[in-house]
Order: C-alpha cells, then sequence, then structure tokens
C-alpha cells in the first residue's frame, strides 16, 4: 500500500477511535440510559468503543441505533429538541435544563464520532474498489 494512504488510513481511523472513545465515556459518565431491546447491543458498543477494541462491530445500522436513542429520549424531555439536535446544530445560549444541554451535547458528539465513522468507511471502500479495478487493467 502506498505510504500516503496508509497514513490516511491511520489518521481516520484514528479520528474515529478518539470520537468514538469521547461519546462512550460521555454517554456512560451521563445520566442517559439506554433503553429497549437494543439496550445490551447500544451498551456492549459503548464498553468496546471506551476501552478502543476496535472499530469493526461498530456498523452504520448501529450507530443510526445509538442516534435514535439520543433522539427518542431527548424528545421526550423537549418536543421535538431530539429531531433538532441530530439533524443540525442547536443553539444552548438560553437553555436550563442540565439534562436538555447534555443530550444536545451527546448528539452534537454522536454526529461527530458518525462522520468520522463514515470518513473511514469510505476511505476503506476507495481502496478495495482501487485495487479491484487496478487489478483488472494490470
Amino acid at each position: 500500500m502506498d505510504i500516503e494512504i496508509e497514513r490516511a488510513v491511520h489518521k481516520l481511523t484514528l479520528e474515529a477511535i478518539i470520537l468514538g472513545r469521547l461519546l462512550a465515556e460521555e454517554w456512560l459518565e451521563g445520566s442517559l440510559i439506554a433503553k429497549g431491546s437494543t439496550r445490551p447491543i447500544i451498551l456492549e458498543a459503548l464498553r468496546s468503543l471506551r476501552e478502543r477494541d476496535g472499530l469493526m462491530g461498530i456498523d452504520q445500522d448501529l450507530i443510526e441505533l445509538m442516534g435514535e436513542q439520543i433522539r427518542k429520549t431527548l424528545n421526550e424531555i423537549r418536543n421535538g429538541k431530539g429531531d433538532a439536535a441530530i439533524s443540525q446544530d442547536v443553539d444552548l445560549d438560553w437553555e436550563q435544563d442540565q439534562k436538555v444541554i447534555e443530550y444536545v451535547n451527546l448528539a452534537y458528539r454522536w454526529k461527530q464520532f458518525k462522520a468520522a465513522k463514515i470518513a473511514l468507511d469510505d476511505k476503506l471502500a476507495a481502496i478495495r474498489d482501487a485495487d479491484v479495478l487496478l487489478a483488472k487493467i494490470l
């Protein structure tokens, strides 16, 4: 593998691992409790992210489950706030409710991790596809 490509993959992997760890720490140290049948799956993923056990078991569906858990919980506290926090940046300047602030910040951290994981997955897919294409012409 080309050294520049290898460095790019390392950089993207490091960013995803760091943001995943920060998401997990913030979630597990906060007051949001995963609910429903996805609770054990989310908790296991958060523990894995916190311990830096790797990203291989963290797929897009699992990331979406985490976001949905944040969205629903925040909507229960303040109608529509979870939808807004997941889809856009939310102004907290006048917010007094500490749980709303915590969950909006968690949603922001989740969006950062999601973007980092997508960037890493896209890069790896591009490498795989480029290898296949190059093998066909060589």
